[in-house]
């Protein structure tokens, strides 16, 4: 394989990686979340949940904008995911998220950080718009002339 060949396929490699990990326009719920994301903003900034999660939930240690983590599937999930070591005695420290029993986040609160979770979009543009992936995309289009 001559070098230019090989080039070009790792070009059109590092598109395919790049279009298959790009986010996505996510659909509108189905069902709004029970939840006031108003409410929802002010737990985020009392439990500062930004240190890990960024302002917008695009930046941070766990970005949530248009997340598809099956933790923030579902309003009952989220609950869930915020209680699932809440009740072990003694409560386990996690170097991921911290433990949130109802008595520390009533189910209230939570349904309205959820709520205001799922207000989160990405900026990010399409790959096809990021000139370099744009050009790559465009001439993996082209027909193949060795």
């Amino acid at each position: 394989m001559s070098r230019t060949t090989r080039a070009i396929a790792v070009l059109f490699s590092i598109a395919l990686i790049a279009v298959g990990v790009a986010p996505t326009r996510a659909q509108a719920p189905a069902t709004q979340p029970a939840g006031d994301p108003a409410k929802g903003k002010k737990v985020f900034e009392s439990f500062t949940c930004y240190g890990c999660h960024g302002f917008t939930g695009e930046t941070g240690a766990r970005v949530l904008a248009e997340s598809r983590s099956s933790n923030l599937a579902t309003e009952a999930a989220f609950i869930t995911f915020l209680r699932a070591r809440a009740n072990v005695a003694p409560p386990q420290p996690s170097t991921s998220m911290p433990n949130y029993s109802a008595q520390t986040l009533p189910d209230a609160q939570a349904k309205d950080l959820y709520a205001y979770i799922k207000t989160f979009r990405s900026h990010a543009p399409p790959a096809d718009q990021i000139p370099v992936f744009g050009q790559i995309l465009s001439e993996a289009q082209k027909p193949y002339k060795p």
